[in-house]
């Protein structure tokens, strides 16, 4: 046979296998429906997710390509939401790898999908992928009954214009954002690339790099990752990641590297909108990774920040400097840091543990802890352990000068002795609501303040022992010099019981009115400080339970000081010729509160040229006045007096005359005009017997005639 036939001969072989094996491969790439079930099958075996597809078309010509739309891939909860949902999936079929059972894909676009990945409560995540156990050949099945194996492979994957939706359990920290593209090249070679970029309105990220095998998953995931963040077209942040993950499908075994810094942590609120990060210049973080699995280990440790402002957490406080290391995991991590209480230097310093004993301490390890809080030459210590099971602390010493702005006390010479512990400290790092630490928290403490000036009202050896047990918080006793007098008060919040129970008593304190009326949400009518003398109750978790359980008695006195005509003429009429501040040389009112209202037993004020007694009833929840007022205006040595009764809200009450004691509406002229004796009465009755200040004596000027008749109009006379 000569060689040209057998040239012939051979070629005619090779025409009519390629002539058979093109129709095999047309009819099996023509068979949608057995594509589509050894994908499912494939993704299955490999993720142990379920992958639906609504519909596969397949084409030939002009090369061999499929389309894929109503694409699901279900996520790692049964019935929860898809990890992946997209309504068209694009890839070239590579033909020979399919006589070998393998379906590879060239160059996937997946167009606009959306991107759920979550992680639970119980630690299950969406990027973690278990494979179904092998399948076992049981004994007496045919072995066509056997489902052969298909592996599934990408070369090159392109995502187009993503939704991503991504929500922590664990953390309680979720958001959404949105990848304008995500190229992956590479995917079947050992350094697939990446291209990442991201969007979150005006704020994008880059995220680029070299990675091991994604799939299948090799002995070793390398990892050199860099992202970059960009707000309005400047940079804001820059971070990264290198080293390997060894085993990444079994022990997980980390050996990394990460770092990161930020030139003003605000910028990241484009990222993270509901974070509201303060005001902070130049952190960075650099840490290296090792351990396993679940528990990775912190080898080493460095942050460091510049200035930050704090004063959300505590007013006028700003962090100027810190510095944080651990270089190994048994060296201590210390702590070093500068910062400012308005304008006083403070500073804190001192070490926590190590950072091997940090993570131990998830498994009840106690860690040391040695911290000074310093101003100046004084400072206070800090010393005891933390563990995630028991944590106890003394704290002990004195700080110079404390400042917080002008809506708090100004504090000099405070010295604290104390002890404070919990059996729960991992329960109270994650819930520390005020619930949660007076529940899981024990604290007692004594506390000694040299001096304490607060809006124009200064104490002086205040000193109280604070006691926290059983949910119940107790301030008892609270002792001050001020005034010229002793002060005595009590305190209690109680959340042992079903409600919570608040009890407060005071013996002659002296608070500035500001503070007062701010605290009942008035305006602030009256100026000068006022002495409180009583004892109240009250209970529930609103404050609408609280103020229709309100029980007790309180008296609350003025002298020296001043009120605003705006009051004046709420209560006695808009015709009352009072502009600005009115003095006043006194003022007093007693109340019994009791079943959601204060039944005032007396109230009354004394000023140069006005006083006013009266009584009634306030509806605390409405506000509600139902008052008697008896104004007496003085005329040189005489005086003019009529009724008046007062209904309606505190904001917007109704003056109409009233009747005197003998049925008369009117007017009553004559009585001496020295109104000293009734102000001792008054506040005799207010501070129930408690020694206090007396009004300075003034010596009145004869008012003008005009000026005394237009009073007298205001208050409904001679019209």
């Amino acid at each position: 046979m000569t060689m040209r036939f057998k040239w012939k001969i051979g070629l005619l072989a090779g025409v009519v296998a390629v002539a058979a094996g093109g129709g095999t491969i047309f009819s099996a790439t023509q068979d949608a429906t057995w594509l589509k079930t050894r994908l499912s099958d494939a993704v299955e075996q490999s993720t142990g997710r379920h992958l639906s597809i609504g519909a596969l078309h397949v084409w030939v010509l002009p090369f061999p390509w499929v389309e894929a739309q109503d694409v699901r891939l279900s996520g790692v909860e049964d019935g929860g939401p898809d990890v992946l949902v997209v309504k068209q999936v694009r890839a070239r079929l590579s033909i020979m790898p399919l006589f070998s059972h393998r379906i590879t894909f060239r160059e996937v676009s997946v167009i606009a999908p959306k991107i759920t990945v979550r992680r639970l409560s119980d630690g299950r995540a969406d990027w973690l992928l278990t494979p179904p156990p092998a399948a076992t050949e049981q004994g007496g099945l045919p072995a066509s009954a056997v489902r052969m194996h298909w592996n599934v492979s990408a070369s090159d994957l392109n995502i187009v214009q993503a939704d991503v939706v991504w929500d922590d359990a664990l953390t309680q920290y979720s958001g959404t954002f949105g990848l304008r593209k995500a190229m992956l090249r590479g995917l079947d070679g050992t350094a697939p690339d990446l291209d990442i970029q991201g969007q979150k309105g005006a704020a994008s990220f880059s995220l680029t790099g070299q990675t091991g095998p994604f799939w299948p998953l090799g002995a070793q995931l390398p990892l050199q990752l860099r992202l970059s963040l960009n707000n309005g077209g400047h940079s804001i942040g820059l971070a990264h990641v290198d080293g390997v993950i060894n085993a990444p499908q079994a022990e997980r075994v980390y050996n990394l590297h990460i770092g990161g810094s930020v030139g003003q942590l605000q910028d990241l609120n484009a990222f993270f909108p509901h974070a509201n990060l303060p005001d902070g210049q130049n952190l960075s973080v650099d840490l290296s990774v090792a351990g396993s699995g679940d528990a990775p280990q912190v080898q080493s440790l460095h942050v460091r920040t510049g200035r930050v402002d704090l004063g959300r957490w505590l007013p006028q406080a700003t962090l100027v400097r810190a510095v944080v290391d651990g270089p190994t995991p048994a060296a201590p991590l210390s702590l070093h840091v500068e910062g400012q209480l308005g304008n006083q230097p403070v500073g804190l310093n001192g070490s926590v543990g190590a950072l091997a004993q940090l993570v131990q301490m998830q498994d009840q390890t106690p860690v040391p802890v040695d911290l000074a809080l310093t101003q100046g030459q004084s400072s206070m210590q800090v010393k005891g352990a933390l563990s995630a099971a028991r944590s106890a602390l003394d704290v002990q010493g004195t700080l110079g000068h404390l400042a917080f702005g002008a809506q708090w006390p100004d504090v000099t010479g405070l010295t604290v002795s104390g002890h404070v512990e919990s059996d729960k400290t991992a329960f109270l790092y994650k819930n520390h609501t005020v619930a949660g630490v007076m529940h899981n928290l024990v604290l007692a403490a004594d506390m000694q303040v040299q001096a304490v000036s607060w809006q124009g009202v200064t104490w002086s050896q205040v000193q109280t022992h604070v006691a926290l047990a059983k949910a119940r918080l107790a301030l008892d006793p609270i002792h001050a010099v001020g005034n010229g007098q002793q002060q005595v008060a009590r305190f209690v919040y109680d959340l042992s019981g079903p409600q919570a129970q608040v009890e407060a008593s005071a013996r002659s304190v002296f608070l500035p009115l500001a503070v007062v009326q701010a605290w009942m949400q008035v305006a602030p009518d009256m100026q000068g400080t006022v002495q409180l003398v009583g004892a109240l109750s009250a209970q529930g978790d609103a404050a609408v339970a609280r103020r229709s359980s309100l029980a007790g008695h309180l008296g609350a006195s003025v002298v020296d000081g001043s009120v605003g005509g705006a009051l004046v003429r709420r209560l006695l009429g808009p015709q009352v010729p009072v502009k600005g501040q009115m003095p006043v040389r006194c003022f007093g009112v007693h109340a019994q509160f009791a079943n959601g209202v204060a039944r005032i037993d007396q109230v009354g004020l004394g000023s140069p040229f006005l006083n006013l007694r009266g009584q009634g009833t306030v509806t605390l929840e409405t506000h509600e006045l139902n008052m008697q007022l008896v104004p007496r205006v003085l005329l040189g040595g005489a005086s003019a007096s009529s009724f008046l009764h007062v209904t309606g809200p505190w904001n917007g009450p109704q003056v109409s005359m009233a009747p005197a004691q003998d049925g008369r509406v009117g007017i009553t002229i004559g009585g001496g005009g020295d109104e000293a004796p009734s102000c001792a009465a008054l506040l005799a009755a207010a501070r129930e017997g408690a020694d206090g200040p007396s009004p300075t004596m003034v010596t009145k000027k004869a008012s003008r005639e005009e000026k005394i008749m237009n009073m007298l109009h205001g208050l409904g006379l001679f019209r």
